[in-house]
């Protein structure tokens, strides 16, 4: 059923006016996403600490953040300019190239599977 299902699977999707690839993150593609999340994980401590009274600024300000580092995670997989991306790309079709991403490498299923991995059940 997977194999039919991946056969169907779009491979392609339309970020603005160009074309880019849904395709299998290699080790090398990881390395790029990983050391682009620099910022995300202190983002989000920072906007858990803020005082009540300021956190819809926090948060305003930790999507601005997070928004720059998905444009930079996406041109870095599909080889799209950053600038591109922030001017010319709606936020639908950025989240539609990560879902169809998440899908192909099966991403849903990593924690589980990391998970039986570590206790000796794979």
């Amino acid at each position: 059923m997977d194999a039919l299902k991946s056969i169907f699977m779009k491979n392609y999707v339309t970020l603005g006016k160009k074309k880019a690839e849904i395709r299998k993150l290699t080790p090398a593609d990881w390395k790029l996403v990983f050391g682009s999340f620099d910022k995300l994980p202190s983002l989000i401590v920072t906007i858990m600490q803020a005082p009540k009274e300021q956190q819809s600024v926090y948060l305003v300000e930790g999507i601005d953040l997070a928004l720059d580092e998905v444009i930079e995670i996406t041109s870095k997989l599909t080889g799209i300019e950053e600038d591109y991306l922030t001017n010319q790309v709606g936020l639908d079709e950025l989240v539609e190239y990560f879902a169809l991403t998440i899908k192909k490498n099966r991403l849903d299923t990593l924690p589980k599977n990391l998970k039986s991995l570590l206790q000796g059940q794979l």
